[in-house]
């Protein structure tokens, strides 16, 4: 039997802890949870409404010389002299003397064909004078009959006339050699290459250098097919030049942009390579005082005057969502996809003419996922959407008897008598949380007896601040407890309220003592 009860009473012992562990995990008060508050996306957002957008076509290409000239010699010799404006970049006018090869045996060979020339004249009339005589001396000697043309001389008469010829060819060569020992400017313009030297020998036909117009430039746009359809492209060379499209170039020059204007005034083929048609703008007079030039080979950026769009709604290009779709967001602050007809879009605005209505409110901010129906707070137009009062989702403040009724925010007042008779003792919780309207941190003080089986027990006042002492009273008289529950809640009504919306940790709820 013995035996029995020393296996037994463990046993049961631990049964029973087990079951007194489990009942008081199952019992156990529930953590108090914070609310979960709802979160709202802020976006940018902007009322839509119709209008005419001129479309403007977007390119880029390299300023190039409307005219340009290459400089090859014509004749052999040597280079005497080179003027000081032929150098790269360098500006003449028309009829400045570029460049000068020697031209003494040019001078000669003009000289020895002027001799030529007089000998030839001067045979020539000599012939003629012998054919004149011949013939007067067959009319005399033979009346009636007809001379050959031997006889009259004419056969040396036409050599003597061609002779004559050839040589006044001869004079005509020798000046022209003469003249092209020197290079003439035939425009106005600037000096793009140069490749030769003073005392260098050149041969007929070597490359000298390159000179350029100034009155005008060029630059070659390549233009995708759907940019075509929007720019009218002139047909002939014959269009008067108001009618043709209007171009503006920009270009960064020492640190600031600068803008020009032109016209595009002629097609070329498609590039076989990229498929694209190049079209030719011109601008007039880029090198006017005033403003900087536009240097040959410079780079430019291009913006084409197009066809005008009318009733169409104009957006950011960031605003558009994979080329077709948009968010909107409708009477309820929730967003909205829309798909759209898109009838232009460049690097920066697009331009819908199906699929939006005037007055609706469209989301400018980029957003990565989204659905239909998510809430959000837009402000449209650079004015913020009116603030809510309160936090949504949070508590009424109706707690223990008392509710949020200040207005300020604050909880409201727990009044909680709570009375535990052990062995005849008593225990009273007098607490306060900000019911008094200022928004501050509740005060809690707690008195507490319990009558063990002495008939005394130790009142204890709880407030906020560990630091006070305990006030004893006696457990019988029940005018003392209400004295010193009386004091306890003046102590805690003299505390300052410290924030909004929390409670002080040390006046947690704790359990009755029996």
């Amino acid at each position: 039997m013995k035996l029995l009860l020393k296996v037994l009473i463990p046993v049961l012992v631990l049964v029973g802890s087990v079951f007194a562990a489990k009942t008081i995990l199952e019992n156990r008060p529930e953590p108090r949870k914070r609310p979960q508050f709802p979160t709202v996306q802020a976006v940018e957002a902007t009322t839509l409404a119709k209008s005419n957008y001129p479309v403007v076509v977007r390119s880029q290409g390299t300023i190039q010389p409307t005219q340009s000239s290459t400089l090859v010699a014509e004749v052999t010799g040597t280079v005497v002299e080179l003027s000081e404006l032929f150098v790269v970049g360098g500006s003449f006018a028309k009829g400045d003397v570029l460049l000068q090869i020697d031209e003494r045996d040019y001078t000669i060979a003009l000289t020895q064909a002027e001799a030529n020339l007089a000998q030839s004249s001067a045979a020539l009339q000599e012939e003629a004078a012998r054919g004149a005589l011949a013939k007067s001396e067959w009319e005399s000697m033979r009346q009636g009959k007809k001379a050959s043309a031997f006889t009259l001389r004419l056969p040396q008469l036409a050599a003597a006339r061609a002779n004559r010829d050839a040589a006044r060819a001869q004079v005509e060569r020798a000046k022209l050699d003469l003249e092209r020992t020197r290079f003439v400017a035939p425009y106005d313009g600037k000096v793009l290459e140069k490749s030769v030297d003073p005392g260098q020998f050149v041969s007929r036909g070597a490359r000298l250098g390159q000179i350029y117009a100034t009155n005008s430039v060029d630059v070659r746009l390549p233009l995708s097919n759907r940019q075509l359809t929007y720019i009218d492209i002139p047909a002939s060379g014959n269009v008067p030049s108001s009618l043709l499209p209007n171009i503006e170039l920009s270009a960064t020059v020492d640190g600031v942009e600068q803008n020009w204007t032109g016209k595009v005034v002629r097609a070329e083929g498609v590039d076989a390579g990229t498929q694209q048609l190049n079209v030719i703008a011109r601008v007039e007079r880029p090198f006017a005082p005033g403003k900087p030039p536009l240097r040959i080979g410079q780079y430019v950026q291009a913006n084409i005057a197009g066809r005008l769009l009318e009733d169409v709604f104009v957006l950011p290009r960031a605003a558009l969502r994979e080329d077709r779709e948009v968010l909107l967001v409708n009477s309820e602050s929730q967003l909205e996809r829309r798909e759209v007809v898109v009838a232009w879009l460049d690097e920066e605005t697009a331009a819908v003419s199906d699929g939006l209505e005037a007055g609706a409110v469209l989301v400018t901010t980029p957003l990565s996922t989204v659905t239909n129906g998510t809430p959000v707070r837009a402000t449209v137009d650079g004015k913020a959407p009116p603030r809510r009062e309160g936090r949504p989702g949070g508590r009424g403040g109706n707690e223990g008897g008392a509710s949020r009724s200040d207005g300020q925010g604050g909880e409201g007042q727990r009044g909680a008598n709570r009375r535990g008779d052990g062995q005849g003792g008593e225990g009273q919780r007098g607490t306060g949380r900000r019911g008094d309207g200022q928004g501050g941190e509740g005060q809690r003080g707690a008195n507490r007896r319990g009558d063990d089986q002495s008939g005394e027990g130790q009142q204890i006042q709880r407030n906020g601040n560990a630091g006070e002492r305990p006030v004893k009273a006696p457990a019988t008289d029940d005018g003392a407890d209400e004295q010193a529950t009386t004091e306890n809640e003046q102590s805690a009504n003299t505390k300052q309220n410290r924030g909004k919306g929390e409670i002080d940790r040390t006046n947690a709820d704790e359990p009755e003592y029996k």
